[in-house]
């Protein structure tokens, strides 16, 4: 192995590394700052582009099915309480790469949408199982107040 291949696993070793140590902060930041800030920016300065790209790739045709397919792929159900952070990390997914895809200008929406639904369900199973580690590591109990089984009332 030369230096240039030595060098190039060393920085890919350290990235690993960071993102091991950083997943909950950067999957957390990216699904519910990043996303936002982005889509809102990217609106104020093409609003007509963006309205385009959706009625050109509504969300019915383009993202809805592969969501579902994406979460039946990774074993997840809309019987379990991640079901509904991972659908909604879909659709966060789907405006997000509209909005960047009518800023840049893409002609690959679709395949941009895929991937990015992938990113997006994957960041969503890091935050909600960080939640769930981190109650079972120091003895506490997670309560989701959107959970069907947690409504105790009348």
């Amino acid at each position: 192995m030369n230096n240039s291949e030595q060098s190039r696993l060393k920085r890919r070793i350290k990235s690993k590394n960071y993102y091991e140590k950083n997943k909950y902060r950067l999957c957390n930041n990216k699904l519910n700052f990043y996303s936002f800030y982005a889509i809102e920016q990217i609106q104020e300065n093409c609003k007509e582009t963006v309205n385009e790209y959706f009625e050109r790739y509504p969300f019915e045709m383009y993202a809805e099915n592969y969501i579902l397919k994406e979460l039946y792929k990774k074993n997840i159900y809309s019987t379990q309480d991640k079901y509904a952070d991972c659908y909604d990390a879909g659709m966060i997914a789907y405006l997000y790469s509209i909005c960047r895809c009518a800023y840049m200008k893409y002609n690959h929406t679709e395949a941009y949408i895929k991937k990015m639904v992938r990113v997006y369900i994957i960041c969503a199973l890091v935050v909600y199982t960080d939640t769930y580690n981190l109650c079972r590591e120091n003895g506490f109990q997670e309560v989701r107040l959107d959970a069907h089984a947690s409504i105790n009332c009348c």
